[in-house]
C-alpha cells in the first residue's frame, strides 16, 4: 500500500508558530510523519537572518511536518543564502522538482526562487501538475527602509524569471492543475484590504500584472495565494478554484476534489 502523504496549505505566518500549533492540535490524530505543510510565502523563516530565524526553525521542527516553503516578499531568497553559505546548504529533488535545503533543517524544503514546476502527489495515486510563482512587492518598502526594517531588494521576480515562467507554461501547452503563488493576479486584488496609509500610486504592481497574464493564458484547476492577510474563497463561474489564505489551512486533496473546502484556522 502506498504511503501517500497528506498535503496541507497555509498562508502567511510571519514568524509565528501559533497558526501551525493550532492546526496541528486540530488534526494531530490524522497527521502522519511524512505529511507536508506548504507555506505560501512570508513565513518569516528567513527574515531576520540571525539566531532568531534559527530559533523559529527549531520551533517549527517540533511538529511532524515536512515544510514546502514558497518565498514571499518578506523572505530572503534561499538561493542567496545558499550562495553566501554553501557549506550549510544543499539541493535535492522534492515533489519532482529541485528544492534548496539548509542542512541543519532538512525538514524545510524551499521551492526555487524562480517559477518552477512540481508534481504534488494526490490521494488518487497521481500528481497535481503544480506551478510555483514566488515573490511580491512590499507596499511598505519605504517605511521599512526609513525604520531600518528588513527589506529584500530581489523580492519580486526579475523580468528574465518572468519570461522563463511563460516558457515553462508554453511547454505545458498553458495547462496545469494547480498554481501556488504569494500574491495574486491583478484582477483578484482585494482592494478593500489595501492599507489606507499607503499611496497606491507608489505601489509597483508588476507581479500582479504578470500573474494576470498567466490567469488569462493558462487553463488551470485551482490557484492558491496569500499576501493580503485574509481568507477568501472566490466565486467559480468558470469552475476554477481560487482561494486566498492567511493563517488558515486547507487539505489540498479535499480542496481539489470537493465542492466546499474545509478551512482550519
Amino acid at each position: 500500500m502506498l504511503n501517500i502523504p497528506n498535503i496541507y496549505v497555509m498562508g502567511d505566518i510571519h514568524g509565528n508558530t501559533i497558526p501551525v500549533f493550532n492546526f496541528y492540535n486540530k488534526r494531530k490524530h490524522l497527521i502522519k510523519e511524512n505529511d507536508v505543510l506548504i507555506l505560501l510565502g512570508d513565513s518569516g523563516i528567513n527574515y531576520y537572518l540571525n539566531g532568531r530565524d534559527k530559533k523559529f526553525k527549531k520551533e517549527l521542527s517540533k511538529y511532524p511536518f515536512t515544510y514546502f516553503v514558497l518565498r514571499g516578499n518578506h523572505d530572503e531568497r534561499p538561493s542567496i543564502l545558499a550562495q553566501n553559505n554553501p557549506q550549510d546548504w544543499t539541493a535535492e529533488v522534492f515533489f519532482g522538482g529541485m528544492v534548496l535545503i539548509e542542512k541543519a533543517f532538512p525538514n524545510i524544503k524551499y521551492a526555487l526562487d524562480c517559477p518552477t514546476l512540481y508534481a504534488i502527489p494526490n490521494q488518487q495515486g497521481g500528481t497535481y501538475t503544480t506551478f510555483t510563482l514566488p515573490g511580491a512587492y512590499s507596499v511598505d518598502k519605504y517605511y521599512r527602509l526609513m525604520n531600518g526594517w528588513a527589506w529584500f531588494k530581489e523580492e519580486q521576480l526579475t523580468p528574465e524569471e518572468m519570461d522563463d515562467g511563460m516558457e515553462i507554461l508554453k511547454g505545458l501547452d498553458y495547462k496545469c492543475d494547480l498554481i501556488l503563488s504569494h500574491t495574486c493576479p491583478c484582477m483578484y486584488e482585494p482592494t478593500d484590504l489595501f492599507l489606507p496609509s499607503i499611496n497606491q500610486s507608489t505601489v509597483d504592481r508588476t507581479m500582479e500584472q504578470y500573474l494576470g497574464s498567466i490567469e488569462y493564458s493558462t487553463d488551470y484547476k485551482a490557484w492558491l495565494w496569500g499576501h493580503f492577510h485574509a481568507y477568501r474563497d472566490y466565486p467559480r463561474p468558470d469552475n476554477r478554484r481560487r482561494t486566498m489564505l492567511f493563517q488558515h489551512a486547507i487539505e489540498l486533496n479535499q480542496y481539489m476534489t470537493e465542492e466546499v473546502p474545509q478551512v482550519y484556522e
